[in-house]
């Protein structure tokens, strides 16, 4: 007898798994639960942190319009770009392979320099033209002069500083004084009206003595002012040349009235942005593992609100390195990435994906509690 319980228990089957349709249910939702919680561990990876943290600069962009009277046709392109998307990858010392182009319209005359830097510790781009001539039509339209000097005749930056010693930023557009030229007409900043003739622009038999061309030379510069600025993870900076004309024929018809050209001169921009950007987001996630399980998971959700509050010690860290700002800002910044005190590891708003994680272990938690419980009403049925 002994040995034939032995052998029954040995032979005895292995029970079936719980055929309850909703067990299986609840296997399913945890399985999406860490899955879920695997994807938000992912996102407390360094390099997702810095997502947002980027530098770009243009040299030229141009844009071109299609007029008969001056034998031009429409156009559009950009050249000299340089991009920094990744963090402490190498500097970007710009592309100047004219994909768009744009060199059958521009002359470079002088020292062009688009470049880029993307560190833990800052993050800027620079660009400098020292001399190009823009031709349209026939006629040499707008003019950059090289200095006698060595400074650049425009030159643009823009850098920013990423927390925890930041955020701060600071941005500038520069041009050198009477190097620019429309049709051989010195321009300055703001707004300048031209009366040129036809042989001016290129067309003396099919364009008369009194055509108008109005020039709008302007810098952007954000934030404004040059110098450092606290609590900004922004910078951008560029120079607007934009040109409109009146043309008439010999007879003083009117034969064009409308946009010539815009050319953008050395937009650059630098961004320290971090990776989670508002603290609504963490919320909207939370709730999503509630429908799975019917009714249980309901306690869990009244207690994320808890979490909530937790962010707020990460934002009142950043106005603490305030006062470093004031005392080392100076008036204009070397451009090279070495900037305070080497590579920092990327902190800020990263405590949220934790929160998400936390709410995700719970709501698995009670879901698995919860598929034992159906597992052991279904033992006792059978």
């Amino acid at each position: 007898m002994p040995a034939e319980h032995i052998r029954r228990s040995v032979v005895r089957p292995a029970p079936l798994p719980p055929r309850h349709p909703r067990a299986a249910l609840l296997a399913a939702a945890t399985a999406a639960v860490a899955a879920a919680l695997a994807v938000s561990l992912a996102g407390l990876d360094g390099a997702e942190a810095a997502v947002g943290q980027y530098a770009s600069a243009k040299l030229i962009q141009l844009q071109v319009t299609d007029i008969p009277a001056l034998k031009t046709v429409g156009f559009q392109g950009t050249y000299g770009t340089a991009e920094s998307d990744v963090v402490d990858a190498p500097d970007d010392n710009g592309d100047f392979s004219d994909p768009d182009h744009v060199l059958t319209y521009v002359t470079i005359d002088g020292a062009q320099t688009s470049r880029t830097s993307n560190t833990s510790a800052k993050v800027y781009a620079q660009s400098q033209n020292s001399g190009m001539t823009l031709r349209i039509g026939n006629a040499q339209f707008v003019s950059i002069l090289p200095p006698s000097g060595s400074v650049a005749t425009l030159d643009t930056y823009a850098e920013c500083t990423p927390p925890p010693v930041g955020p701060y930023a600071l941005a500038y557009a520069r041009t050198a004084a009477n190097l620019i030229a429309v049709l051989g007409h010195p321009v300055s900043l703001g707004t300048t009206t031209l009366t040129v003739t036809g042989a001016e622009l290129g067309e003396p038999t099919t364009l008369g003595p009194n055509n108008t061309v109005t020039v709008r030379f302007t810098r952007h510069e954000e934030p404004a002012g040059g110098g450092q600025t606290p609590g900004v993870y922004t910078a951008r900076a560029w120079i607007d040349i934009v040109a409109t004309g009146v043309l008439r024929n010999p007879a003083g018809e009117e034969v064009y009235d409308g946009p010539i050209t815009d050319i953008r001169l050395g937009e650059v921009e630098a961004h320290c942005e971090r990776t989670i950007t508002p603290s609504p987001s963490p919320s909207s996630s939370s709730p999503s593992p509630s429908p799975s399980p019917s009714p249980s998971p309901s306690p869990s959700e009244s207690k994320s609100p808890s979490p909530s509050p937790s962010p707020s010690p990460s934002d009142s860290r950043t106005p603490t390195p305030h006062p470093t700002d004031s005392s080392g800002a100076p008036p204009e910044p070397s451009p090279s990435p070495s900037g305070s005190g080497g590579p920092l590891a990327p902190t800020g708003t990263s405590l949220e994906p934790v929160l998400a994680a936390a709410l995700a272990l719970l709501a698995g938690g009670l879901a698995i509690t919860a598929a034992i419980g159906f597992g052991r009403r279904d033992r006792r049925r059978h």
